[in-house]
């Protein structure tokens, strides 16, 4: 019996593709479940739902984000895309620690609530012995894991990321179509240091960072589905 779970998260308010990981995966469960009560209850789909709802939400903020761009100010648009960005990066963590969370709880790693996390060095070592199966496709993340938790850091305890409109000439004489939005793509960037030396400053479009790492969260995504169903048994 499907669990559906999918259409619980933001992909069904979204109206985009659900990435094929969380079809599948409710595919399998369709063949080991005999009624909806059974496969709502079960630890496999609740975490499945989770790792879905987390996808959806940062699928949610990057659209949110895009649309934005469009807006009649464009520095209106900019202080609303700054604040959205918080919500972005803190989104991108949020997956990560469903997706470690899952990992401790498919595998019974005996980890307290604050060890499940790709940053935490006990989590690593409590999940080497599981095998190279596991451990070893995850290992190789480790610095894209690193490059999410920083910016959410920086986001979320520090400073919210810095974007600004980009101007030719006055932005009073020229026309928006030849302005835009920008954000700085160092962390931790304040408006001092892009005004006193700009030239150190590097800026990127506003959905930088999803279209850099939007296939490799749904990949995520795809190889803790992986790991649910391999140890999903009714």
């Amino acid at each position: 019996m499907r669990s559906y779970y999918y259409n619980r998260s933001c992909y069904k308010l979204l109206n985009i593709e659900i990435p094929s990981c969380f079809i599948e995966l409710d595919d399998y469960f369709d063949s080991i479940f005999q009624d909806v009560h059974t496969a709502t209850k079960h630890k496999s789909v609740t975490l499945s739902e989770n790792i879905c709802r987390r996808m959806s939400d940062i699928e949610l903020y990057a659209k949110n984000i895009s649309d934005s761009q469009n807006g009649v100010n464009l520095f209106q648009s900019a202080i609303f895309i700054g604040s959205l960005l918080v919500g972005y990066f803190s989104s991108c963590k949020a997956l990560l620690d469903a997706c470690a969370i899952t990992l401790s709880d498919v595998y019974n790693l005996d980890l307290t609530n604050k060890q499940k996390d790709f940053s935490n060095k006990i989590f690593w070592k409590k999940l080497e012995p599981i095998g190279i199966s596991v451990y070893g496709r995850y290992t190789p993340l480790k610095q894209f894991f690193k490059e999410i938790i920083n910016w959410r850091d920086s986001a979320l305890h520090r400073i919210t990321p810095l974007v600004i409109v980009h101007s030719p000439d006055d932005p009073d004489k020229t026309s928006i179509e030849k302005q835009s939005i920008k954000v700085a793509s160092q962390i931790d960037t304040d408006i001092s240091t892009a005004v006193n030396n700009p030239k150190k400053v590097e800026w990127v479009e506003p959905t930088y960072y999803h279209t850099k790492w939007q296939s490799m969260l749904i990949n995520l995504c795809g190889e803790i589905c992986l790991d649910i169903r391999s140890q999903t048994i009714q």
